[in-house]
């Protein structure tokens, strides 16, 4: 069959498809309740003072030309941020090559386990950006201007920006900047990407209804599979069977979502081998299905995959027969191990930034103890154990009193920061759950001993002004108490990191008293560590504070160096001051494992290029989480 023919019965089989979903919008009106949306995307930073000009519409200054600010009203200043909440500029990508620009984002680290790696995502993707309009020429030529109104009209940077927070998981970003988008600048891309975000929101409704009209404007594969699943979730199952057939007839290979259709349709068919990654089409179809995920794919820790199943009720027993077998003792074995797996996920979700830290407090409080052995002491709660970390955090939460609750949350900060996220969610997963419990006991001289572990919860959490009252405890306790004043001499490494509030001159003299803390082989390898971070912060440390550790073994990180093109461009940007490219650059450097699993001279790399590059709060936040998480 020719190109023409195959095209025209192609367009001729979706048309006839299209008119079989004339009863959907009437249907969809019937659509059982979807389940919960996700809560709404968190404010990153405080307000500010006043509410700024809509961000879509900037203020007009007397000496602009009108026509560049009319050029400018629409998409392409479309953002959540302005300057006031840490954004980078509008003109954070001036100079860069738009090739680049696409590339770098389609690149951005879906994983960040990090919460101030999410952050810095958020300061780049979330910011009303300019789309640059310089191509750079080889050999250090002239840079070339684009100046092509076509390509201006195109929103391809908000695409590009919008597609970086979906891969990301990050559905409600994505959703709220699509909606400030006119309809008339609205891409195909950014049309499946609204419709991606209706759907895992549970939005069922309105995403066909998008999709049924996506479908009369251009016939396309991807809009026939969403509407077979719209059909199955209105109670079609005839029409659904109908496009199952016309995609099978137009050639259609996609094992995954025939896999999930069959799942719909109550077959029992296998998954397909090694599935690791499913659109969320697939993802929200299993979820309709109320069927377990691929094992391959949950070990592979999507950010939209742990979203969508973090989220789902528990699921039905798989064969009903079988479970109507088993004993009272192994259905309670069986519930057990569910509801414990579950906050092991939800744990996971958390840190990547896809559920919120509620949704995991509340489950810590359902997990029912009553029936377990009596509980050892707190002393001896272990960070490989989900029951102990609830009930830690349900004995903090039943305390009436300051001191006793402190003594509970100490515990806590004290197994994440030992396992360092080995066995257990590390401390920034810790601090986050605790935080509200934390930020509500006020610092006081009847409460030092506690200073290490609120200051550094605090700081986890991303609450460093709630930090700073009891930095500020132990310093002034420390003139008159030796207890203090080795608590201080302790937190020195993560506040002069987090804040530069030490002079760089009394460097080496608090790196010592600071080393004097540690013990073991945590001296060798802690004082690695935070040299490293201090000399990409630009702390004047000697080639004599390097030397005990030269000839030290630290432990070996299975992480994947950065690419020479990487280390480069990244050195070019931060020299430059190219904003958007050395955010995007340092982020894609320190990688899917976060600041806990980056390799020593990536980490460096990155902190040392964004402070460079005049982002120095950035810089900051990144080599302070780096040292929390990595035990210092």
């Amino acid at each position: 069959m020719s190109a023409s023919n195959s095209r025209s019965r192609f367009t001729f089989g979706a048309l006839i498809f299209a008119a079989a979903l004339a009863p959907l919008a009437g249907a969809a009106a019937q659509t059982p309740a979807a389940p919960a949306a996700p809560p709404p995307p968190v404010s990153l930073t405080p307000p500010p003072p006043s509410p700024p000009a809509p961000l879509s519409q900037p203020a007009a200054r007397a000496d602009a030309i009108a026509v560049d600010v009319l050029e400018e009203l629409g998409a392409e200043r479309v953002g959540l941020l302005d300057d006031g909440s840490g954004a980078l500029p509008a003109e954070m990508w001036a100079g860069s090559d738009p090739a680049l620009v696409r590339a770098l984002l389609a690149q951005l680290p879906r994983r960040m386990p990090s919460l101030a790696m999410r952050r810095l995502a958020h300061r780049l993707l979330l910011a009303p950006a300019r789309q640059p309009r310089v191509k750079a020429n080889p050999l250090g030529a002239a840079p070339e201007a684009v100046d092509d109104p076509a390509v201006r009209a195109v929103p391809w940077l908000l695409e590009a920006r919008i597609a970086a927070l979906a891969a990301m998981g990050d559905w409600g970003n994505v959703t709220a900047l699509v909606d400030l988008i006119p309809a008339e600048r609205m891409s195909e891309g950014l049309v499946r990407l609204k419709v991606d975000g209706l759907l895992i929101a549970g939005q069922t409704a309105p995403a066909c209804a998008e999709a049924q009209a996506a479908l009369a404007r251009r016939p396309d594969a991807h809009w026939q599979k969403t509407l077979v699943y719209c059909q199955f979730a209105t109670k079609q199952p005839g029409a659904a069977q109908f496009g199952l057939s016309l995609l099978r007839e137009q050639g259609e290979t996609d094992p995954a979502f025939f896999w999930a259709a069959d799942l719909l349709q109550g077959l029992k068919t296998p998954a397909p081998a090694d599935l690791r990654r499913l659109t969320p089409l697939e993802l929200v179809m299993l979820r309709a299905a109320a069927k377990p995920f691929p094992e391959a794919a949950v070990a592979e820790g999507d950010p939209t995959l742990l979203r969508v199943l973090a989220a789902m009720p528990p699921l039905p027993p798989d064969d009903p027969k079988a479970e109507a077998k088993l004993t009272a003792a192994q259905k309670k074995e069986r519930a057990r191990a569910q509801q414990e797996a579950r906050i092991a996920l939800s744990e996971r979700a958390v840190a990547l930034g896809v559920l919120e830290p509620e949704m995991l407090r509340a489950r810590y409080l359902d997990l029912d103890l009553g029936q377990d052995a009596p509980p050892p002491a707190i002393a001896d709660a272990t960070a490989d154990s989900v029951r102990a970390r609830a009930r830690l955090f349900q004995l903090a939460r039943a305390q009436t009193s300051e001191t006793a609750r402190a003594e509970v949350i100490a515990r806590a900060v004290a197994l994440a920061r030992a396992d360092r996220g080995e066995k257990g969610p590390d401390l920034v997963v810790v601090a986050r759950v605790y935080a509200e419990l934390l930020a509500g006991i006020a610092p006081s001289p009847e409460l030092l001993w506690f200073a290490d572990a609120a200051a550094r919860g605090l700081l986890a959490a991303g609450l460093a002004d709630r930090a700073h009252g009891w930095f500020e405890l132990v310093r002034q306790m420390a003139r008159g108490s030796s207890e203090a004043a080795e608590l201080a001499d302790n937190l020195w490494a993560v506040e002069h990191l987090a804040t530069g509030r030490t002079r760089p001159a009394q460097t080496p003299r608090h790196l010592r008293a600071w080393q004097a803390t540690l013990t073991g082989a945590d001296a060798l390898v802690g004082r690695a560590h935070l040299l490293n971070l201090l000399a990409a912060l630009g702390d004047p440390i000697a080639g004599a504070e390097w030397l005990p550790v030269v000839d030290a073994v630290l432990p070996s990180v299975p992480a994947v160096l950065p690419s020479a093109p990487q280390w480069h461009l990244l050195t070019l940007a931060a020299r430059d001051a190219r904003l958007g490219e050395a955010v995007a650059l340092a982020l894609g450097v320190i990688g899917e494992g976060g600041l806990r699993a980056a390799p020593a001279v990536a980490l460096h790399k990155a902190v040392e290029s964004l402070r460079i590059a005049g982002r120095e709060d950035d810089a900051r936040a990144l080599a302070a989480e780096a040292a929390l998480v990595q035990g210092l």
